[in-house]
């Protein structure tokens, strides 16, 4: 069973996925998911060419630079999951 859930926020709505579903999609949905833009993508560059959070619309990176340091995070976080065992 497939979980997609719309939230509404007053500003925008919101478009998030549970655990199962995401663990269940392929690599381009997942794709798509992060694409999804105004239905509520991860992450946006706004018009002063910062990286946002769309959800909490917070910045995320400021630069190039800090997006690669972001990347860095990430894949020390990714060091610490388990790989996909099916898809």
């Amino acid at each position: 069973m497939s979980s997609i859930t719309k939230i509404q926020f007053p500003m925008k709505e919101i478009e998030c996925v549970d655990i199962p579903t995401m663990s269940r999609m392929s690599d381009d949905k997942y794709l798509e998911f992060l694409r999804q833009g105004e239905l509520g993508g991860l992450m946006y560059v706004d018009h002063h060419d910062v990286l946002r959070s769309y959800v909490a619309d917070y910045p995320l990176a400021t630069s190039r630079e800090q997006v690669d340091i972001l990347m860095e995070y990430l894949q020390t976080l990714r060091s610490k999951m388990a790989p996909c065992s099916q898809k």
